[in-house]
C-alpha cells in the first residue's frame, strides 16, 4: 500500500482547522476564530437566520451570538472529508452545541451538521464556507453551575 504523504498532510491540516475553530469558539478567542476563515468566506446557520460574509464579520457575528451566554461549548463528532483535490475540500461534521443564558436556567442543546468548503490558498487550508444545519434544538434549558471564568482562559496561539 502506497501512502500519499501530501494527501495525508492535507487531511490532518483540514481536521486541525476544524478543531482549532471549535476550541476558539469554546474559549471565546475571536481572533483565532477569524484566523480559521479566508477573507471572503461565508458562515451561516439558516435555521436561526444567522449569516455572515467576510472573515472579520464572521468572527464578530459569532462573538455577538456567543458572548452574551453565561456558558457556551461546542463538541464536534464524526468529521468526514468527502472530497479532496486541487486545493479544495468538502467536509461534514456532527456538532453538539450547549449553552446557558445569563441567570443560570435558560439555554439549549443543539445538534446538527456542519457542511464545509475548505480551500488551500498560499499553502494554508482555511474555511471558504461553513453552513450549520440544525437537526434538533432542545431549548428547555441548561441548568447547572458555570465553573469557567472566560476572562482568565488562555487564548489560543
Amino acid at each position: 500500500m502506497t501512502v500519499d504523504m501530501q494527501d495525508l498532510a492535507d487531511r490532518i491540516a483540514i481536521r486541525e482547522l476544524a478543531d482549532r475553530y471549535t476550541m476558539a469558539v469554546t474559549c471565546r478567542d475571536w481572533a483565532a476564530v477569524a484566523s480559521c476563515f479566508h477573507e471572503d468566506a461565508d458562515w451561516a446557520v439558516p435555521g436561526v437566520g444567522l449569516a455572515f460574509q467576510g472573515r472579520d464579520t464572521i468572527a464578530k457575528g459569532i462573538q455577538g451570538a456567543v458572548e452574551p451566554n453565561a456558558f457556551h461549548m461546542l463538541m464536534p463528532h464524526a468529521f468526514v472529508i468527502d472530497t479532496l483535490g486541487s486545493g479544495r475540500a468538502t467536509a461534514r461534521s456532527i456538532l453538539h452545541e450547549v449553552f446557558q443564558l445569563p441567570g443560570g436556567e435558560d439555554g439549549a442543546h443543539v445538534l446538527g451538521v456542519y457542511n464545509d468548503v475548505i480551500a488551500r490558498r498560499d499553502g494554508q487550508w482555511l474555511f471558504a464556507s461553513r453552513r450549520f444545519d440544525i437537526y434538533l434544538m432542545n431549548a428547555s434549558g441548561c441548568p447547572g453551575q458555570v465553573m469557567v471564568d472566560y476572562a482568565s482562559l488562555s487564548k489560543l496561539v
